[in-house]
Parts: structure tokens; C-alpha cells; sequence
């Protein structure tokens, strides 16, 4: 594409949803948002806008990985400590939910609890991390 056709469809495309960023952005800066926040807005906005579905939690999943574990930032360290805990605490509600429950063979209640454990330790290790 030349540069004049770049430019035409530039003119072209709709800018109601670029404006819609560019306030929020503005707006959650002088609310003094935190910047990891403002970063998963943009993500989110940029995974909407791509139609490409799993972009933010992938950009989430880097940020609480490198700056949260590696780095020990400590807002994306809490971050990935309450993801974490969330899903260990619905894993949890879905074993009790199903106690007396036969659609819930005794080998997936075993894994379940195995995964309720791996989090346990995940939590454990990242809280030593604090």
C-alpha cells in the first residue's frame, strides 16, 4: 500500500472508537490510575478492536510473569497472587458444590484437588516473593 492510499484510509476510517481510547487513556491518567491498570485497559482496547480474542490475558500473562515473578514489581505480583487465589477459590466452590453430586467422577475430584494444591504452592511461593 502507498503511502497516499495509507493516508486516504486513514481519512476513512471511523475515529469514534480511536477517540473513545484516546479520553480514557486521558482520563484514568489524571485519575492517577495505576500504570499496570492503564496498560490492561490498553490491552483489552487493543484485543476489542483487533477482534483478536486471549491478546489482553496474554499481555496480562507476560506482565504478572516479567515484572511480577522475575522483576518482583510489586502490583503485578499481587496481581498474579489474586488471579491466583480467585481461581483456586472457584475450583474450591465447584468441589463443594458438586460433594454429593455423581457427575463428578472420583479421579476429576482427585485432579481437582490436585490442582487446588498446585495453587496453594504457586500462592506460597509467590507471597515469599512479596
Amino acid at each position: 500500500m502507498s503511502e497516499e492510499e495509507n493516508v486516504q484510509e486513514l481519512i476513512q476510517t471511523p475515529h469514534g472508537v480511536q477517540e473513545s481510547i484516546k479520553m480514557d487513556l486521558l482520563e484514568w491518567i489524571q485519575e492517577a490510575r495505576d500504570p499496570y491498570e492503564i496498560i490492561y485497559g490498553v490491552a483489552r482496547y487493543l484485543e476489542k478492536a483487533s477482534a483478536e480474542r486471549g491478546y489482553a490475558q496474554h499481555i496480562i500473562d507476560n506482565i504478572h510473569t516479567i515484572y511480577g515473578e522475575a522483576l518482583r514489581e510489586p502490583k503485578p505480583l499481587a496481581d498474579e497472587i489474586k488471579a491466583l487465589s480467585a481461581r483456586k477459590e472457584r475450583i474450591q466452590n465447584y468441589l463443594t458444590a458438586t460433594a454429593k453430586d455423581d457427575t463428578v467422577s472420583e479421579e476429576e475430584r482427585a485432579r481437582l484437588n490436585f490442582s487446588v494444591k498446585a495453587h496453594e504452592r504457586k500462592i506460597a511461593e509467590l507471597k515469599k516473593q512479596e
